[in-house]
């Protein structure tokens, strides 16, 4: 999936002819899709199994770089993007609560920091890999290759083992567990500001890199995915000690000032600065969040927790592809980062709100 971060943007205004805001459109089906699927993940890897859902994820992730081969026009690609996005709902859900279910109570937000630092050890080498690897295997090369890389996942998913779970009768008399979660809103929302800065550098760095003739905006992803693999299991530790609001709160200011830094941005360094704030905020807000809504659930309804949080992050990147795109359409990319800016703020304020309001040990929202 990363692999292709940084380089689907190209192809679709270099080879398909498509707008800026076509970049968004694309960009942000994948997280459409991922919307409309999470509350129906959850419930696959409730009902059916974990692993399950690993298998089917895996098996999208396997087709869908194949077919996007046979893309040739904005609309096809489009709903190619689509269906990538229903294996990317079904895959992390069912990885989120599996590591969930395997992890001790007391060090679940040092868990879920390993956990991520898999997904940013791959964005690390991904985009830069991809950028570098496009002037020698093209568009087409780097696809076959990432499909290659998803057969590899659904072979290594067949090898996992998972533990035996108590039937979910016991607290789902009907068998079938709720689609979304009410303990995950709050944290979702706060989930949601955070990956609406992710979304914009997902979607539009490339291009923002290119207009400034700033080089390979893979290094972006490089520097910003070392910081979080580094912060990762820190600040899950500091969470599991400290409690949840305490990570959050700093890791969403430091968000907005990325936004802001790479807003004014005219350089190397500056890019690469503000790919060090943005690895702080999201290593440190992305799995205290996880955690908190781990904490807030049992074994029997972690599916759709973690699934409406995730339906959250997506909703985030997707808004912030379509939406902000849209900004970006009719202003610059200056006034569009700054939006992203004000979107963190928001976040961070309203974690400060509700911990300055209610105290932490009684707050729904935020008890770790």
């Amino acid at each position: 999936m990363f692999l292709l971060f940084a380089v689907l943007p190209l192809f679709v205004v270099n080879e398909l002819h498509g707008a800026k805001s076509q970049v968004g459109l694309i960009m942000g089906a994948f997280a459409i899709s991922a919307v409309l699927t999470r509350p129906f993940s959850g419930r696959i890897v409730d009902l059916w199994s974990r692993k399950t859902g690993l298998r089917i994820g895996a098996l999208i992730y396997w087709i869908t770089p194949a077919l996007y081969t046979f893309a040739a026009t904005v609309p096809v690609m489009f709903a190619l993007r689509f269906l990538h996005g229903i294996g990317i709902a079904i895959y992390t859900t069912a990885g989120s609560v599996y590591v969930a279910d395997n992890a001790p109570a007391a060090r679940r937000g040092e868990a879920m920091g390993y956990y991520g630092m898999a997904m940013n050890l791959s964005m690390a080498i991904g985009p830069a890999l991809g950028v570098a690897l496009i002037d020698h295997i093209g568009f087409h090369g780097l696809f076959w290759l990432a499909s290659f890389l998803g057969l590899l996942s659904f072979v290594l998913v067949q090898f996992l083992h998972e533990p035996i779970r108590p039937h979910q009768q016991a607290e789902h008399p009907a068998g079938r567990p709720a689609i979304f979660s009410r303990i995950a809103l709050f944290p979702g929302f706060i989930a949601m500001c955070m990956t609406m800065t992710f979304g914009t550098v997902v979607s539009f760095l490339p291009l923002f890199v290119q207009q400034h003739h700033l080089g390979n905006a893979g290094l972006f992803f490089v520097v910003y995915s070392i910081v979080v693999v580094v912060l990762r299991p820190i600040s899950g530790r500091l969470s599991d000690r400290f409690g949840r609001a305490t990570i959050i709160i700093p890791g969403m200011f430091f968000l907005a000032f990325s936004m802001l830094v790479l807003a004014y941005s005219v350089s190397m360094t500056g890019l690469l600065f503000a790919a060090v704030l943005q690895g702080i905020g999201f290593g440190a807000v992305h799995p205290s969040i996880m955690a908190l809504v781990v904490d807030r659930s049992t074994m029997h309804d972690r599916g759709p927790a973690l699934a409406t949080v995730m339906m959250a992050f997506d909703i985030g990147v997707g808004f912030s592809a379509i939406g902000l795109g849209q900004v970006l359409e009719h202003t610059d990319f200056t006034t569009m980062y700054l939006c992203a800016a004000g979107i963190a703020m928001i976040g961070a304020l309203a974690v400060t709100a509700v911990t300055f309001f209610q105290r932490e040990e009684k707050s729904p929202a935020l008890h770790s």
